[in-house]
């Protein structure tokens, strides 16, 4: 659909797959922290019960998989002894990292119960952390040689300090050897995507969730069109940054008095949104090998003055506070725009029948093209596991497109990093914004450019990185530097990160 028409509110269909019903999105990338779950998990220091556990004879057969279900790989040639499944007879244990999340284990328990019913042999054991915690646990279960079998990665980045410190191991025997999963499934996701988990030519994990970046512009329409503003044109690609900006205008909306009542927009910053703009004035955080910080570039500056002018020049992005909740701020309508990820099924449940909404790819920049950043978070094997191959099937079973599926309309995150999630039937009914305008416009491999991946500092040290560029930046946000100033000490201070040692 075009960018004007805008759809009515609908009710949820129920969706019947592991036992699930579709419900409200509650998180972007993930879903927020909650209690443990039904089935409480082990204590971390718990070490694996491997010496119990039998190599599966068996793969599974995911339910509605692309095609049909990819037969069990053999032992990986180039696999580490440490990888060799247990010789011992009796059910394999497989301990999996997650973090926290669906309280009420209305999607995971049915989850877990298929992997086990369809595999006898394994028996899965939860150990969850809460979110921000989860990291830093995993870190410690593998230097203290208690790590699971299989590890969760909060973040695309954080895989590349999984791997420098040896938690995880590459995917590609796996993924060679299973010419089924290899052919189909494999294909499946996108090679933006594909690439973030890709370092030194292997692949060290799956994406999980997934969407084309922090670059959804979510408008109200009945408030800026009452404010006498232009709603985005039917076709985005006619839409660009000074188009924009006059909308910002109009859905800056002043009381009598002259005080701000709704401002223009909300922008989404940091490594995920403050990205999306630099690329499309052809800059980045990163270079695509990690290797160089491009912050103090022309491309760069540019972005970041655009950046600059939305909160000190034309005065119409809502003040910086890193705060600020867009499940406030958009609905009540104190800001126009909303620039976020894939939430457009928790947008309408917010916004309900308060007004007319919809959701519009982003401008297109001096590039002339529409420009991602992938954004995800993902699933790996941990390089201490003892039973790999049951660790592979329970990857299987989590990126599969049916899971992928049902994880989003269970409110558990953004939609599987999947083509055939996006287009499939079930999606489309739930989410007609983003399986049409969004998946065509910035998906689609037939209709749009290739997904860029999420690029990092290649020594592990994104955290330590971003943090410092984010702090920096800050300031340009605030209005207390100047872009190139700003940018020239964040260069200095990043590249200083960039050059140090794997973490």
């Amino acid at each position: 659909m075009g960018s004007t028409t805008l759809r009515s509110r609908r009710s949820f269909l129920t969706l019947s797959v592991f036992g699930v019903a579709g419900t409200a999105l509650l998180a972007a990338c993930g879903a927020p922290a909650a209690p443990a779950p039904t089935a409480a998990p082990a204590k971390p220091t718990e070490a694996p019960k491997a010496a119990e556990a039998p190599k599966p004879t068996e793969a599974p057969k995911p339910t509605e998989a692309p095609k049909a279900a990819a037969p069990e790989p053999t032992k990986p040639a180039a696999a580490a002894p440490t990888t060799a499944p247990a010789a011992a007879k009796g059910v394999i244990e497989l301990r999996v990292h997650d973090w926290l999340q669906d309280p009420d284990d209305k999607t995971y328990g049915p989850f877990i119960k298929k992997i086990e019913d369809e595999n006898p042999n394994i028996k899965i054991k939860r150990e969850w952390f809460p979110r921000a915690d989860m990291h830093t646990k995993q870190l410690t279960l593998a230097a203290t040689g208690q790590i699971g079998d299989v590890v969760r990665a909060n973040v695309a980045p954080m895989t590349a300090e999984l791997k420098v410190k040896n938690v995880v191991q590459a995917l590609d025997p796996f993924i060679k050897s299973d010419t089924n999963w290899a052919n189909n499934d494999h294909k499946q996701f996108w090679p933006g995507n594909i690439a973030t988990y890709t370092i030194q030519g292997q692949q060290w994990g799956y994406p999980v969730v997934g969407h084309p970046g922090c670059l959804h512009y979510y408008y109200n329409a009945d408030q800026i069109e009452k404010a006498g503003g232009k709603l985005p044109p039917a076709d985005p690609k006619t839409w660009k940054y000074a188009d924009v900006i006059e909308m910002f205008k109009a859905g800056t909306i002043k009381s009598a008095d002259g005080r701000i009542t709704a401002y223009g927009v909300q922008p989404c910053l940091g490594g995920e949104g403050a990205v999306a703009v630099l690329r499309s004035y052809g800059g980045n955080y990163y270079n695509e090998e990690g290797t160089k910080c491009l912050i103090n570039t022309p491309e760069s500056i540019a972005g970041l003055q655009y950046l600059y002018d939305l909160y000190n020049t034309h005065k119409v992005a809502i003040p910086y506070d890193p705060a600020l909740n867009y499940q406030e701020t958009f609905p009540s309508g104190r800001v126009s725009v909303w620039i976020g990820t894939a939430l457009a099924g928790t947008i309408k449940n917010l916004v309900g029948t308060k007004f007319r909404w919809s959701v519009n790819p982003p401008p297109i920049g001096p590039t002339g093209k529409f420009e991602t950043q992938v954004s995800s978070d993902g699933i790996c094997i941990s390089k201490a596991t003892k039973v790999p191959e049951a660790a592979w099937i329970y990857i299987k079973y989590y990126v599969s497109k049916d899971f992928g599926i049902v994880r989003h309309l269970a409110g558990l995150g953004s939609p599987g990093s999947r083509y055939d999630v996006w287009t499939d039937p079930r999606f489309k009914q739930e989410q007609p914004l983003l399986s049409s305008i969004i998946y065509d416009n910035l998906i689609n491999p037939e209709k749009a450019p290739p997904l860029r991946p999420w690029s990092y500092p290649a020594n592990g040290r994104y955290n330590e990185a971003d943090t410092a560029m984010n702090n920096i930046l800050a300031d340009v946000w605030l209005g207390k530097k100047q872009p190139k100033e700003a940018a020239e000490e964040a260069f200095k201070t990043v590249q200083a990160i960039m050059d140090k040692p794997p973490t």
